[in-house]
Order: C-alpha cells, then structure tokens, then sequence
C-alpha cells in the first residue's frame, strides 16, 4: 500500500498528489509532498496537475495558508499545473524553481509543459541560478545534476522549445529537495529525470552525509530489469538507508525495492 505520510525523528512528509493515492484521497497523475520540518515553516515541494493536491490538503485536514515556500521541481504539467490553482487562496508565495522551468516542453509532438501565463499572477517567483541554495534553516535545493554514470540520462522521447527551436530536453532546470536533518538527510525528487542515481551521488558529495530517506519520483518506468538491478545497487552502494518510490518510478522498481530493502 503506498504511505501517504512518511515520519522520521524530525520531519513529517505528506503526500498530496500521487498517480496510486487510496480513498478517501484523490488519485492523479502527478506529484505533490507537503514537508513540515520542526521549528520551520511547511514547504511545498511540487503541485501536481489540477486542484487535486488543493483537495486531498483539505481531507487530510492541512492547512496549506502555512506554507512558507514552494519549490517546483521543473517545468511538466504533472509538477507545476498546480500553481494555477495554488494562486486561489490568495496568498502570494514564494515560488523556487529555474529559468528554464517557463520554457515549452513536449513528449513527442503532445505538449507537456505549463501554460504559464494562467499561472504567473499571484507569486513571487524566486529564480534559482547557483547550483545548491539554502531556503530555510536545513532545507535546501539543488540541481541540475550532473549526468555522471553511463546508464542514466534523460528520455529521449522529452524536447524543450528554445530560441524557436525544438531540441531534446535534458532538464537542465530539475531541482531537488534535502532536508538536513544533522545525522543524515532527506531527499526528494520530482522525478529525477536526470537520474535518480546521479541525483544521490551530487547529493552525498554536495552534504558530506548518508540519505537517511530517499523519496519521490525515479522515472524509472517500463525500464529493464537489468537496469533496475543496477540502480539499486547503485543505490546502495552510495549508502541510501530507505526507499520510497511515487509517482513515476514504476511497478518494477518497486517490487525490486520491497526484496532488497
């Protein structure tokens, strides 16, 4: 059954919008955490598609007035439709996420991106350009991540429109959230298109310490069965403790995930 709320000693981890959500919560295809850390305003991390993520909030009885930042993991409908929505109550929050994130973006020749222009009023968008950037006393985003091992980079099948041209998309605008907890971190993907693998390796080298929890989505869908053996041991082989998979990550890794964890 997948968790809708994960715990550990200091954080709280709530799952907003998720393609495999039970009832009484809303199901969509997409991704939203709400992550409450202790003595920190909540954060956002991703908003889904629709109002979904708005909705199963309001179920599970969260008030999303509280949350102090939003970050937006990069620029598909499934991560960043949501603002649209978000706006509705308000509120003008802070909105992290790269440049690169506004551009269009396409699956093959289906649009896949945001239409920015319903989305753009009612935020302040803080654009992110160092590569790792401190947004709250032990939160933290960086990315992109460098593409550093030979079987993971992005899905050919993804373009991005710059300068007039369609060219293939490497989602050089993709963050990721760590939540440093002092005896190790956290760490939270959208869905780590540039791989999970080499995501978990910039982020052990960028903080010196083990991923106590890894969670999110790993893109790693309809993938091989050679490949996924080879992402968990890569996996543990960096030392990553848990593994929670959403969204996109696929049946396959997940049942990997349950025999070797």
């Amino acid at each position: 059954m997948l968790l809708r709320s994960i715990k550990t000693e200091s954080t709280c981890l709530t799952i907003l919008c998720d393609d495999e959500l039970n009832e009484p919560l809303i199901r969509e295809h997409g991704f939203s955490v709400l992550v409450e850390k202790d003595g920190e305003p909540p954060l956002l991390f991703d908003t889904g598609h629709t109002d979904v993520f708005l909705r199963n909030a309001e179920i599970i009885g969260k008030n999303l007035l509280e949350v102090g930042n939003v970050v937006i993991s990069h620029g598909h409908y499934d991560h960043a439709g949501g603002l649209r929505y978000l706006a509705n109550l308000g509120k003008r929050f802070n909105v992290f996420l790269r440049e690169e994130a506004f551009l269009p973006k396409y699956s093959g020749e289906r649009f896949t991106g945001v239409q920015w222009e319903e989305a753009k009023d009612g935020f302040d968008f803080m654009i992110v350009k160092d590569k790792l950037m401190r947004i709250s006393q032990s939160m933290y985003i960086f990315g992109p991540a460098r593409l550093n091992n030979n079987f993971e980079e992005p899905d050919s099948k993804f373009f991005v429109e710059k300068n007039g041209q369609r060219i293939r998309d490497f989602f050089e605008e993709e963050l990721n959230l760590v939540v440093d907890e002092g005896d190790g971190i956290i760490l939270i993907t959208g869905c780590a298109h540039r791989g999970i693998v080499n995501i978990v390796k910039d982020a052990t080298e960028l903080f010196g310490k083990q991923v106590k929890l890894l969670m999110g989505g790993f893109h790693l869908y309809n993938l091989p069965e050679s490949k996924g053996r080879r992402t968990i041991e890569a996996l543990t082989f960096l030392g990553v403790k848990k593994i929670i998979p959403y969204h996109c990550s696929g049946e396959l890794i997940k049942e990997m995930l349950k025999d070797a964890q």
